[in-house]
């Protein structure tokens, strides 16, 4: 079987530069780089985990999957279709098809709609009789762990994993295969992130549905991912399913981003290695030449200076974007 069949999304060199500037010559134009050149594929029933610091350009990858944003260049394989440059109008059978849980649970919701009428909205134009939109919502409401009672109250009326159930509850409306978890449990309580987690593992055994999952937090995407990504200033720096990756970590910056996890034993804290990077991150505007960690990487030649490295196969699924490795 072709890799095409078995996965779901494939991205082939991903682009996303933003202007930056108000010059109306092309020449004259600075680009912002938030994503640059980035691939990988995401199986059917499957999650992938995207991990990196803040502003690395994951929750751009995110959009530029489901079209919130149109990509520079790359393409954007969803079930066989290139849906990276395919025209507002045209997108509409897939629009139903991916959805997306994003960070905040409150900014998400309209505090001037109730629970039901913001879980029925991607419904309203499906032809749905009033007695079905109703019923479809209750169904959604009880899938997620609330109660019918929820349905005429409004987001300011619930806590913060409440109102996250709300989202995901209204990403699950149009019965979608792929959804984009932009984040969602990094505005909640700890003790709430491992009931939405339990609920999107459920809701992914139960109905086959596909994840990107963004996150920072690195225990909680070893537990839900399959295959993980590590992005650095707009590029994937390390990709290997997950076991495999926690195991045998081999970039720098990978290596640096895990020894950062909290340990909950004490003793073993005490005796694990904290890698502290020098500098500051650079700014995508104008990004070092060759490999994009070379100005905080402990371990860079004359050659990460001149050559950008390739995300190149080392074995196991294994792939990395470093020339020592």
């Amino acid at each position: 079987m072709s890799n095409e069949n078995k996965s779901l999304v494939d991205v082939r060199g991903l682009k996303m530069y933003f202007p930056v500037g108000k010059s109306l010559l092309a020449k004259n134009r600075r680009w912002l780089k938030a994503v640059d050149d980035v691939s990988f594929t995401i199986g059917r029933g499957e999650t992938f985990g995207l991990v990196g610091e803040s502003g690395c350009g994951k929750t751009t990858v995110g959009r530029c999957l489901v079209r919130l944003y149109q990509p520079t260049a790359g393409s954007i394989l969803f079930d066989g279709q290139d849906i990276a440059h395919t025209r507002e109008k045209q997108l509409a059978p897939y629009r139903k098809r991916m959805q997306m849980i994003f960070q905040d649970p409150y900014a998400s919701l309209n505090p001037r709609m109730t629970i039901a009428s913001i879980i029925a909205e991607p419904l309203l134009k499906t032809g749905m009789s009033k007695a079905e939109l109703n019923e479809r919502v209750r169904e959604l409401i009880d899938l997620v762990g609330l109660k019918p009672d929820h349905m005429q109250r409004y987001p300011h009326e619930f806590s913060g994993g409440q109102r996250q159930r709300v989202g995901i509850a209204r990403a699950l409306a149009s019965s979608p295969e792929f959804i984009v978890c932009d984040e969602p449990i990094s505005a909640l309580d700890v003790s709430i992130q491992a009931q939405v987690i339990n609920t999107l593992e459920e809701l992914q055994e139960r109905l086959g549905l596909s994840y990107l999952f963004v996150s920072h937090d690195l225990s909680m995407v070893r537990h839900i991912s399959h295959t993980v990504g590590v992005m650095y200033l707009g590029c994937m720096v390390e990709r290997a399913p997950v076991q495999e990756l926690y195991r045998n970590m081999l970039h720098p910056y990978t290596k640096a981003l895990m020894s950062a996890v909290p340990v909950p034993d004490p003793d073993a804290a005490a005796k694990a290695e904290r890698i502290h990077l020098s500098g500051d991150v650079p700014t995508p505007i104008d990004p070092p030449s060759g490999c994009r960690f070379r100005a905080r990487c402990p371990y860079a030649t004359e050659r990460c200076a001149q050559e950008r490295p390739e995300l190149r196969d080392v074995g196991n699924g294994h792939f990395v974007a470093c020339h020592i490795v």
